[in-house]
């Protein structure tokens, strides 16, 4: 069975916008705060440790 592509509704349309738009948002505040931790860290060990413990991950650009 083949599904096909229908047009997307108005409000499916908004809302995929939506979230892609918290996504990036999303993408742009965790950059920020890594580059924060980044600037409190003693070494590369110690911004290993609390970005672990943060949740986050260093994104390489």
């Amino acid at each position: 069975m083949r599904s096909e592509r229908r047009p997307l509704s108005a409000e499916t349309s908004e809302f995929a916008r939506a979230r892609i738009t918290a996504e990036q948002d999303l993408c742009v505040r965790q950059d920020q705060a890594v580059r924060t931790v980044a600037g409190f860290a003693h070494d590369a060990d110690d911004l290993r440790g609390l970005l672990e413990m943060l949740g986050l991950e260093a994104r390489r650009s």
